[in-house]
């Protein structure tokens, strides 16, 4: 559902355009509504939005161009890999949250994941996860699950012995850790 700021900004743009076009007459007999007067109702409309408004769709979110990603790409490198974002309600507020995987761009994996929600505040980072190996992330009845791995000695880039396994909670004001162990890796090919 579109933002009402929005649609109302839109409306105002769409008529001010058609009274320009139809030749209107303002009080002093000449044509129409001037550029300036539908930038400022616009900019009004957006500003008095009311107050428990729907939050943005997430999905349209360009996450690579936030300042906490796009610092971190700078520092590390790597890319946001848009094709694997989970979207899913990890703050239990019927509002999907982003869990966005950053990718080494090689076969290093996802080298950070980063959690992304809208709150009263906004768009925020709820979570970083950067590890020192690879990682991945999951999402099932709201409860994230994030995998990093173990290496032994001898261990295939694509295939570590164990992965630590930490779930993450939403406690009513943060992403906590629910629990955290080792599990068996993927199999050696």
């Amino acid at each position: 559902m579109p933002h009402r700021g929005v649609t109302l900004a839109v409306s105002l743009a769409l008529l001010s355009l058609a009274l320009v076009a139809g030749g209107c007459k303002d009080n002093d007999g000449k044509n129409g509504a001037t550029a300036t007067l539908t930038a400022e109702a616009t900019i009004e409309a957006t500003a008095t939005a009311p107050a428990g408004t729907p939050a943005p769709d997430i999905r349209l979110q360009d996450f690579a161009q936030l300042p906490a990603v796009s610092d971190f790409l700078a520092t590390a490198g790597g890319e946001v890999d848009t094709g694997a974002i989970i979207y899913a309600d990890l703050t239990e507020d019927a509002v999907n949250d982003a869990v966005v995987p950053i990718s080494s761009g090689g076969e290093g994996g996802y080298i950070a994941i980063f959690v992304f929600g809208y709150g009263p505040e906004g768009l925020s980072e709820l979570l970083r996860v950067t590890p020192s190996t690879a990682v991945n992330a999951s999402v099932a009845d709201a409860v994230l699950t994030v995998d990093e791995a173990e290496y032994a000695p001898g261990d295939p880039m694509c295939c570590p012995s164990q992965l630590l396994r930490t779930t993450y909670r939403w406690d009513g004001a943060k992403l906590v850790v629910d629990s955290q162990n080792t599990v068996e890796g993927e199999s050696k090919p």
